[in-house]
């Protein structure tokens, strides 16, 4: 990036004071705004920083590690989910007999890979009229369509594998009793060494709200940190906000409460930075596509590590 260009962002970027940023920001709007129509080279390479910034922002902040494994491999490398080890002997025997050998045995799967994308459409008079609120609304909404990818991603696999038998409940949310979440709960606290989060959104949690859900001393800290409000019964409860698509309709049900191990499953990211490309479209408009090649896989949901409760 152009060196005066770059001093001006790292001077916006440094300076602490909120005032004094918002005058420096008023005072390089126009500069700025002109160089990047002039120059879309330059312009492309902003939006490399940008997304990959909002790509860091969210594989560090997002809850879903705080849910199940999160890996970060090479882009060409294969990674592996072994599980179910089984084999091996240790014994005891007189002195001086002969030791015998046995056989590792291991279920062994490869994570799948996919891409992980979004694309940002904006006319280029948006960029050259007023270039720092242009460049506000695109790091937001970067950010925030990349950090629900991957419960969304969670929450899919989890509906699609439990829907029915022990590790699944449907229970009445007004009569809702700890009994009957503790049916479902402890068959999985017990497959995952009592390591289990129970997640939902604002609405479903509530529902713990009569059944034992205890809230911490800093509960809005909590939440900011790490999307936990309290915890039921020993067990960890994650609230993750629930949002509208285009059309107005809740992406994620406010009626079911997800149970996840810790060692319920995998998310693996391939590679390093993001791809980023920049598109000139039909009348003036701009667009910036990122894709980021990583897989999830929910190997306990075999293994009861994972359940699902429904509130009707």
């Amino acid at each position: 990036m152009d060196a005066a260009i770059f001093n001006i962002f790292r001077q916006v970027q440094g300076e602490e004071n909120a005032s004094k940023r918002e005058e420096l920001k008023a005072a390089s709007n126009e500069r700025l705004g002109a160089f990047f129509h002039r120059n879309p080279g330059q312009l492309e390479e902003l939006a490399f920083d940008l997304l990959n910034a909002a790509w860091s922002d969210t594989m560090s902040q997002d809850i879903v590690q705080k849910l199940i494994e999160v890996k970060n491999v090479g882009l060409s490398d294969i990674d592996y989910v072994e599980e179910d080890l089984r084999g091996g002997k240790a014994y005891w025997q007189g002195k001086g007999g002969q030791i015998h050998s046995d056989i590792l045995r291991y279920e062994r799967t490869a994570m799948p890979r996919l891409e992980m994308v979004t694309a940002l459409d904006f006319h280029q008079d948006e960029i050259a009229a007023d270039f720092w609120g242009t460049f506000g609304k695109l790091v937001a909404q970067a950010n925030e369509k990349l950090r629900q990818l991957p419960t969304m991603k969670l929450v899919e696999l989890v509906q699609s594998a439990i829907d029915a038998g022990t590790y699944h409940g449907t229970f009445a949310a007004s009569t809702l009793t700890d009994d009957q979440v503790d049916s479902v709960l402890e068959p999985v606290a017990l497959r995952s060494n009592g390591q289990v989060s129970i997640v939902g959104t604002r609405v479903a949690v509530r529902n713990l709200a009569g059944v034992g859900l205890d809230f911490g001393d800093k509960v809005a800290e909590q939440v900011f940190n790490t999307g936990q409000i309290g915890q039921y019964k020993g067990y960890p409860v994650v609230q993750v906000e629930n949002f509208e698509n285009f059309e107005g309709d809740y992406v994620l049900p406010n009626d079911e409460l997800w149970l996840v191990g810790r060692n319920a499953g995998r998310l693996t990211f391939y590679g390093g930075p993001a791809k980023v490309q920049q598109l000139r479209l039909a009348s003036f408009m701009l667009r910036w596509e990122t894709a980021k090649d990583a897989g999830m896989l929910l190997y306990g949901a075999d293994h009861g590590r994972v359940g699902r409760i429904e509130l009707t």
